[in-house]
């Protein structure tokens, strides 16, 4: 499991004030719960488990816990969306299946000997599913490949709705080719374009982020061009 690393503001700056508990920032220094994720990044469909430990161990056992949700659009607010309690070592998981990109806090509740505790909120990304396919792996030198595939969810119909198919540099990174404008609606979009071919590279399909979808891009494919 891997920590999270992109950081809102604290659920508990946020969300609990619309509950009419004063922020953290005002309330006495409490330590900070730590989570965990088993993933940062998702397809649509997918989901990914949040976990923990609080930070009295042992002695928070049965501690009520509030799982928040702060869902795109940005800059939105902090929901409640699950309430659980910590096990016998102060231990604690939520299984989560996003449907927009979203930032995650864990928040404790208050007891007689602990004042309310939460962590920061941190950003798990909902990526659209981009798949890639040629109309050949190995062209003639100066030949035209085909590349195509298809987007979900679809993108609306717009000047932003783009696929980008992108070749790797020789710093491991990938470079623009070209981009293409997405075809259809709905629960797909799809996209075609030609490609002159002179020299072997590997490709791949990107498409950027939206209001409620993180960036998202296909496998990397490898197109070795014959001289002959």
């Amino acid at each position: 499991m891997r920590r999270g690393t992109a950081h809102a503001a604290p659920a508990v700056a946020l969300g609990l004030t619309l509950l009419g508990v004063a922020p953290a920032a005002a309330q006495e220094p409490a330590p900070e719960i730590a989570l965990q994720f088993s993933a940062q990044s998702v397809l649509p469909g997918q989901g990914f488990t949040i976990s923990g430990t609080l930070p009295g161990g042992a002695a928070d056992a049965g501690r009520a816990l509030e799982l928040w949700e702060r869902r795109a659009p940005f800059p939105g607010v902090y929901a409640i969306v699950r309430n659980g309690t910590a096990g016998a070592s102060g231990e604690f998981s939520f299984g989560v299946a996003p449907v927009r990109k979203a930032y995650w806090s864990v928040v404790a509740e208050a007891t007689p000997t602990h004042p309310r505790e939460a962590s920061p909120g941190f950003l798990v990304a909902l990526r659209r599913k981009v798949s890639i396919r040629t109309s050949t792996r190995r062209p003639r030198k100066g030949s035209l490949v085909r590349f195509s595939g298809f987007v979900s969810p679809g993108f609306p119909v717009g000047p932003g709705s783009v696929a980008t198919l992108q070749r790797r540099n020789a710093q491991g990174g990938f470079t623009d080719v070209r981009p293409v404008l997405l075809g259809g609606a709905g629960a797909f979009s799809s996209y075609r374009m030609r490609v002159r071919m002179t020299r072997s590279g590997v490709y791949r399909a990107v498409v950027p982020s939206s209001t409620f979808f993180s960036a998202g891009a296909s496998v990397a494919v490898t197109v070795r061009v014959r001289r002959r």
